[in-house]
């Protein structure tokens, strides 16, 4: 995760000291040992990330074993568990796009049904998704620690071939879901006029956010244009902008965030030519989250904007 080198130091250098006591600092076994009893994804989450949690324990990283922990224990309790978001680890700018590609398959064959098609597939995709994000922020000679680089990019290289295997599996079963059920049964009709051309429909485009933060990314950026392109392609001149936030913090704070963030957005698109007349604002803070989450826990996938266009 997005750690500080100086604390993690000093934090590691108590573990490497002490590991019998590191749960007195980091929650890394409260997932462990439980009765995985949910649907077959859940249980291979729990299962996936439970190994996630032991690899990363066994080599002195109770950072990362604790969130691993985290994960396990939400699968084994049935919660909605997400792959890690671009936005929560430290990568390089050439890892950004890959990893944003990597997250968007992830979702494509989960909005196709792959979670129930071909649940041990998704689930070790998910898994092996998380795996490489994390050793790919290892291997970051930016940030991670000198010395473990070339280690890390083997987990890493490990990993990325356990997630193509595995969503090549998942996304084969998702398109032939498509093939046998989505798509209707050939009939036999009399000809008929050509239909004309379908109007490409608008889509949400959803820029996502840093915990707390009200900064548009690089990868913000970017789907904000996308967004502009297609409006010129259809002739749009009028958006709909709203914030959203994760459930961490006040009620009242996060409605503010969720403006504050909307109002980012906004001027993003002002600044490439957008009339300000044409964009509508809204803040919904933690009232519409995309992922349901208890009070006060952090979830990427909610610190979002959304922009539609009308």
């Amino acid at each position: 995760m997005k750690k500080s080198i100086v604390l993690l130091g000093v934090l590691a250098a108590a573990f490497y000291t002490a590991p019998v006591k590191a749960d007195i600092i980091f929650d890394t076994s409260t997932g462990q040992g439980l009765t995985a009893d949910g649907i077959a994804f859940q249980n291979g989450l729990y299962d996936g990330y439970t190994g996630l949690r032991n690899e990363r324990v066994r080599v002195l990283d109770p950072v990362d074993g604790e969130h691993f922990n985290h994960k396990a224990r939400r699968a084994a309790r049935r919660s909605s568990v997400m792959p890690d978001h671009v936005q929560d680890r430290r990568l390089t700018d050439e890892d950004i796009p890959v990893f944003q590609a990597a997250w968007k398959r992830i979702h494509d064959a989960w909005d196709r049904g792959g979670r129930t098609l071909a649940p041990a597939d998704a689930a070790t995709a998910q898994v092996s998704y998380d795996c490489w994000i994390e050793a790919r922020e290892g291997a970051n000679p930016n940030y991670g620690f000198a010395g473990i680089g070339a280690a890390r990019q083997k987990d890493a290289d490990r990993c990325q071939a356990a997630f193509e295997q595995a969503m090549a599996a998942v996304e084969a079963a998702a398109n032939l879901k498509l093939t046998t059920v989505d798509r209707p049964a050939p009939q036999v009709m009399a000809a008929a006029p050509a239909p004309a051309p379908a109007m490409e429909a608008p889509k949400p485009f959803i820029v996502f956010f840093a915990f707390d933060s009200t900064v548009v990314t690089a990868a913000g950026t970017r789907v904000i244009d996308d967004a502009i392109a297609m409006a010129e392609r259809l002739g749009i001149v009028d958006f709909t902008i709203t914030g959203h936030a994760d459930r961490a913090g006040p009620e009242e704070y996060n409605l503010q965030l969720s403006l504050r963030r909307a109002n980012a957005v906004r001027d993003v698109l002002t600044e490439r030519g957008v009339k300000s007349s044409g964009i509508s604002v809204a803040g919904r803070g933690e009232a519409e989250n995309a992922v349901a989450t208890a009070d006060g826990v952090r979830e990427a996938a909610n610190r979002r904007v959304e922009i539609i266009l009308l």
